[in-house]
């Protein structure tokens, strides 16, 4: 079972997350601009409150269960952040250099394994094409082209420093956010998108995007986060991976269903296979003794031995109730 320390060390975590508050003051102070949304997930008006952190209000929506940021900053405000951000830089340069080998080996393979298993499954060859949203440094690339399974690896990458690294390992690369790459500039029969969803200002516009790269019948491999899950739900503000202004989107396992079918998806396949939840309650509350978990909880995360621990982890997949979700959709 993988451990958080393997692809998020605690230390270069925690410095991470400082850079990002220091970002908030820099880039957010001012919050004049800032203007509510719908559920990013369903759609929906109609919402309560849900939690406010570093001065970024969360909302809960009624109808479906999503946690979202509303009100929000603008695409421009956003923009000008993911370019200059000392935290967005840290994650590029440090952060993921440290870790990109652990993450290739604990992440990556596995969903290039993934992704060859439903492309045979569906006689997907030479003459098909496979693009990443949000390439970053390539690895997952890599990986795919390893697999000598499509004809042509692309990437979408709007950092133009990721985008010359993926070029310079040979692939072709649309240098743009998805969500402005044009009707049939792309075409593939196969597209991921990792850890992305959960940072874009407009979910619906974002697998819009990602739909207008595929052909149609195309399949996605998506992963993101879930505010349903064991974690998240139990650690709530004191979650880590509930940290504005990165993550502003943290859907339910039914909003995300939604969201695919407003983006013109039929979800074929939805799981939550995270591995870390019970590993990241107890890393927390190890690093602030002070919370106080509910006696079940404390005595599944603390109490119980490692197989035990395991089986309840396992549990949590099953049932989709750990907060690392995976879909793969089809475009109709």
């Amino acid at each position: 079972m993988m451990k958080e320390s393997e692809i998020r060390p605690t230390d270069l975590f925690n410095q991470y997350l400082e850079l990002s508050n220091k970002d908030v003051q820099t880039f957010f102070s001012d919050q004049s601009k800032f203007t509510a949304v719908p559920c990013t997930a369903c759609g929906s008006l109609e919402h309560k409150p849900g939690m406010e952190k570093q001065g970024f209000k969360y909302v809960s929506c009624k109808t479906c269960g999503s946690l979202y940021v509303s009100p929000r900053a603008t695409v421009e405000m956003m923009d000008k952040y993911y370019r200059d951000g000392e935290s967005v830089k840290f994650w590029g340069t440090d952060f993921f250099k440290q870790t990109a080998e652990a993450r290739r080996q604990k992440m990556f393979k596995p969903r290039a394994e993934l992704v060859n298993e439903w492309a045979e499954r569906f006689g997907m060859c030479s003459s098909d094409e496979f693009v990443d949203v949000g390439s970053g440094y390539g690895i997952f690339l890599d990986e795919i082209s390893s697999l000598k399974r499509f004809g042509k690896v692309s990437g979408i990458e709007p950092a133009p420093n990721l985008a010359t690294i993926c070029r310079e390992m040979g692939f072709r690369v649309i240098e743009k956010i998805v969500e402005r790459v044009d009707p049939g500039e792309i075409q593939a029969s196969f597209a991921s998108a990792f850890e992305v969803l959960e940072h874009v200002h407009d979910p619906v516009a974002f697998l819009s995007g990602v739909h207008r790269t595929l052909k149609p019948g195309g399949f996605l491999l998506l992963t993101t986060l879930t505010i349903t899950g064991f974690d998240m739900q139990v650690l709530w503000e004191r979650s880590k991976s509930v940290e504005p202004p990165h993550h502003i989107n943290l859907m339910s396992v039914d909003g995300i269903s939604q969201l695919f079918a407003r983006a013109g998806f039929e979800v074929v396949e939805l799981t939550t296979p995270g591995q870390l939840d019970v590993d990241i309650v107890r890393n927390i509350v190890m690093e602030n003794p002070d919370i106080e978990l509910p006696r079940l909880v404390q005595q599944l995360v603390f109490d119980v031995s490692d197989d035990t621990r395991e089986a309840f982890q396992q549990f949590l997949q099953a049932n989709n109730l750990s907060s690392h979700i995976r879909v793969i959709a089809r475009a109709v």
